[in-house]
């Protein structure tokens, strides 16, 4: 019984360890502004990946090191989130959406605007 509990607190603290809609949202966005294409696919759902590959093959990334990312807040219901943040000196809010997938939040965008 004792072995069964630790097991279950554990599994609790593992879980309550994966990084927030924010977070993710973050690491995602400094990877993309730093150039670090494969680093921002780690935080990104398969087709979001699929969209960063092509703008990295039509030069349509531009790197940023002195990007920063201002959260301002996020919205979560369910299995999606809503990050809304400004960049850099910029007052003008954006929205970032992510989706939860095997437990884990990943950036999820459209290949439209």
């Amino acid at each position: 019984m004792k072995k069964l509990f630790i097991l279950a607190l554990l599994s609790a603290l593992l879980v309550s360890c994966k990084d927030s809609p924010s977070k993710v949202a973050k690491k995602f966005s400094q990877a993309v502004a730093t150039g670090q294409v494969e680093e921002a696919k780690k935080y990104c759902t398969e087709s979001t990946g699929k969209i960063l590959d092509m703008s990295a093959a039509w030069g349509g990334l531009k790197e940023n090191p002195n990007y920063k990312m201002n959260i301002l807040r996020d919205s979560i219901v369910d299995n999606l989130a809503f990050v809304f943040y400004t960049e850099d000196d910029s007052d003008k809010e954006q929205v970032m959406k992510l989706n939860k997938i095997n437990g884990e939040w990943k950036v999820s965008m459209s290949g439209k605007k």
